[in-house]
């Protein structure tokens, strides 16, 4: 465990290390002040209450795997005991509500996210963000984002299922399986934790614009012109090698998510 959760802090470090050297992922050119609607309401709701439900059983799921070998000799047997009343509960209701989200999620996204042979372009340079060659030409969602969801995907249903099999062991399981289903959902948990922070890291400090998509509903245009062309053409029927006109103060766009 104590390996696997150093392979963890070593990820985090490189990223850091690749953030110290390669910086954010600016925008190359002034924002146009036009906004392009990208995700509804009703998708931001989703997306949050699921990453909450996330987090909540990260948070106490390592609580659970690392009391005896790190908590305890920091707080205590009854400090720890104390609070694990309050965490496993936690853990063990946040977990099929988080099933429940990842798999509207799964019905909600799919479409967007079914791989196409141009996806593999964006891995030659990660979409820009590294080397001096052009961007890749993407939809409205790019490789990199593909991969996390199907990564997401087969880690969150991983997880899910074999999280039900130890929440609910009114089902006739035996020992044996309680016991591979909870190696399993170690296992499983910490590489989806560690790939979370890729898709965190892009999402936030990585590449400038893209948190606003999740938090405000839409980019700028100028952002979906440099990392989503193809889908910035679909929007506005403008060319993407052409720069977006700036806005006098328009606001929002009309356009609905596509």
């Amino acid at each position: 465990i104590l390996v696997a959760f150093a392979a963890v802090a070593l990820l985090l470090a490189a990223i850091g290390i690749f953030f110290v050297i390669v910086g954010r992922d600016r925008l190359e050119r002034p924002r146009s002040g036009h906004r392009l609607a990208r995700f509804s309401l009703a998708e931001r709701i989703l997306h949050w209450t699921t990453a909450t439900l996330f987090v909540l059983l990260a948070l106490s799921g390592l609580s659970l795997l690392l009391g005896r070998a790190i908590l305890i000799p920091l707080f205590g047997h009854l400090p720890f005991a104390d609070a694990m009343q309050i965490g496993k509960l936690v853990h063990n209701i946040s977990g099929p509500f988080f099933l429940a989200g990842l798999l509207i999620e799964i019905a909600v996204w799919v479409t967007h996210n079914i791989p196409k042979k141009m996806d593999l372009h964006w891995f030659k340079n990660l979409g820009g963000m590294i080397g001096d060659g052009p961007r890749p030409h993407s939809e409205k969602i790019n490789g990199g984002e593909k991969a996390w969801f199907w990564a997401m995907v087969l880690a969150g249903i991983g997880v899910g299922v074999t999280g039900v099999i130890l929440d609910f062991p009114i089902w006739g399981q035996s020992r044996q399986t309680m016991q591979i289903a909870h190696v399993i959902h170690v296992v499983v948990a910490i590489g989806f934790l560690a790939a979370s922070f890729g898709h965190i890291y892009i999402g936030t400090i990585g590449v400038e614009g893209t948190f606003e998509a999740m938090w405000r509903g839409s980019v700028d245009a100028e952002w979906a012109r440099q990392h989503a062309d193809l889908w910035y053409h679909k929007k506005t029927g403008r060319d993407p090698d052409i720069p977006p006109p700036p806005s006098a103060g328009a606001g929002e766009a009309s356009a609905t998510p596509v």
